[in-house]
């Protein structure tokens, strides 16, 4: 089987295209590497562009004539979506819109895969204890816009083309390899304590609850969409349980080889962020999604990763 992902080289992107690569797909990468991230020899068959570009996409998809595409490449950070919104509905509207196009008229009977985010429900999740797919979108920053409208792009290509088009909403993917968010960062300046780098650990709001999900079972849970989920339907991708960054710390705490107190830092505070999402996964499940790997272990894995990196120089 012939799959394509675009941000093949993004966080998700890795380790999916590992996983696609064990199960013995040719994989083909849309990306604007010219190889992999930290000198990894993957076997995937990188096409260069970027999904702004129109052409780049449609010579990308007709190279590849995949069975199955995973659309992963995004602006995903939300404070920057404030400073430059207009390039980050360009990159995940407009990006997602190319894509569309060129599978529907090169490879129109491959199932496509269009990764979301939580953020979309926005406002709601402060409302809802537990979010549905079929809950009101309310967004809290032009981030949670673009993927809302990358969202119902996929469903109409679905209803009106035929393409089997799905959208996956996944809540917050952590692990080994990602950089800029709290677990990562948290890691991180465990490591720096750890190798006398520095004696100060700083933090933001610690009260934020989030339904964390392993990266190893996300991109499972992916593959499982691509495999066996209905064209123009919505999966959110979650475990159904909510855990607070303060507890995500506890577990650090409890791991590090050296004792830090945590000093909070003001310049840390988003311009809007959810206090709470937590997702209904029941839909997923029904495709046989079920996670394997808890919090703790997670974490552990993370914070490995970064032990392995080489110090600062």
């Amino acid at each position: 089987m012939r799959s394509f992902i675009t941000g093949v080289d993004g966080f998700i992107g890795s380790w999916l295209a590992e996983a696609l690569r064990a199960a013995g797909d040719e994989v083909f990468g849309f990306t604007r590497r010219h190889s992999p991230a930290e000198g990894r020899d993957d076997g995937v068959v990188r096409l260069l562009g970027d999904v702004t570009s129109r052409a780049a996409l449609s010579d990308a998809i007709a190279t590849a004539r995949p069975d199955r595409v995973f659309h992963l490449a995004a602006l995903n950070n939300i404070r920057e979506s404030f400073d430059d919104p207009a390039r980050t509905i360009e990159t995940n509207v407009i990006g997602s819109l190319n894509l569309l196009d060129a599978v529907r008229l090169s490879s129109p009977a491959a199932s496509v895969v269009s990764v979301g985010s939580s953020a979309e429900y926005g406002k709601t999740a402060a409302e809802v204890p537990i979010l549905g797919e079929d809950l009101p979108l309310l967004p809290t920053s032009p981030y949670g816009v673009s993927k809302v409208s990358q969202g119902l792009l996929f469903r109409v290509y679905a209803e009106v083309h035929g393409l089997r088009a799905m959208h996956v909403r996944p809540f917050a993917i952590v692990g080994p390899r990602k950089t800029k968010d709290a677990l990562s960062d948290f890691c991180r300046n465990v490591v720096a304590i750890e190798r006398g780098e520095t004696d100060r650990f700083s933090i933001g709001p610690l009260t934020s609850e989030r339904d964390f999900v392993d990266v190893r079972d996300a991109v499972a849970g992916l593959i499982l969409v691509s495999e066996r989920g209905i064209a123009g339907t919505t999966y959110n991708l979650c475990n159904g349980r909510g855990a607070t960054l303060e507890s995500v710390l506890s577990l650090l705490q409890g791991l590090a080889q050296r004792p830090f107190q945590p000093v909070p830092d003001p310049s840390r505070l988003r311009p809007a962020d959810d206090p709470r999402i937590v997702g209904d996964g029941s839909r997923m499940q029904s495709l046989g999604y079920a996670p394997r790997f808890s919090l703790a272990e997670t974490v552990d894995a993370t914070l490995a990763y970064w032990r392995s990196q080489a110090p600062k120089s």
